[in-house]
């Protein structure tokens, strides 16, 4: 039977071919440039993150201090086995899904891009990541105006306190609630993850590829 990484590795694979993981639709943080400090959006730059089951997760109050990544660590990652799943991968692919094996659980920053590393039965993989995150940025993105917080579809209600007021068309999800933020391969279907002014929840209408096969 193959194991859990050789599995995990052929869904990334498959993301990977088709193409999966293509820009989000419209303007969010993380997105075309758009800075709103009440949200976090996964980074779908690249592979998805890894669903679980998890033997280890890093301690979610670490998430606003994460580590920095190791200095040159694609340098330290080993080359695929020839003949390998990771063998047909690009080079950059797979250092990147190497990245937590090398880093172990946490969260680092690798640029602007926050990752969440997890421990599996056999080995480590980013089991979630966000994109332009604040606490990798040097420089702390600036308040939107209340104005335009209103327009976003999102937020809280200003002079209606304890009124949470989701973007349309997300909504609500266990998955979500605890996987946190991140882009999931999960019953060969991709899931967005968002962080939405405090809420976790599913976010695939903001994604061009939601409800693929990967």
């Amino acid at each position: 039977m193959a194991s859990k990484a050789s599995q995990m590795l052929a869904a990334l694979l498959a993301s990977a071919l088709i193409g999966s993981f293509a820009k989000p639709v419209g303007n969010l943080r993380g997105a075309d440039g758009a800075k709103d400090s009440g949200l976090e959006v996964p980074d779908v730059s690249g592979l998805p993150d890894t669903p679980g089951p998890y033997q280890e997760e890093p301690n979610n109050t670490d998430a606003e201090k994460p580590k920095a990544a190791m200095v040159d660590w694609r340098a330290q990652v080993p080359n695929a086995t020839q003949g390998s799943l990771g063998s047909l991968l690009s080079l950059s692919a797979w250092q990147e899904h190497q990245f937590c094996n090398l880093h172990k659980t946490g969260f680092f920053c690798e640029n602007s891009t926050r990752i969440r590393c997890c421990k599996l039965e056999d080995g480590y993989a980013k089991c979630g990541s966000t994109a332009n995150s604040s606490a990798c940025s040097q420089q702390k993105l600036p308040e939107e105006p209340k104005s335009k917080m209103l327009k976003t579809g999102a937020g809280w209600w200003h002079g209606m306190p304890g009124f949470w007021h989701i973007h349309p068309g997300w909504h609500v999800s266990s998955f979500c609630q605890s996987h946190h933020v991140g882009s999931f391969c999960r019953s060969h279907h991709v899931i967005h993850c968002c962080n939405d002014y405090g809420h976790f929840v599913e976010c695939n209408t903001q994604y061009h590829d939601s409800g693929y096969f990967c």
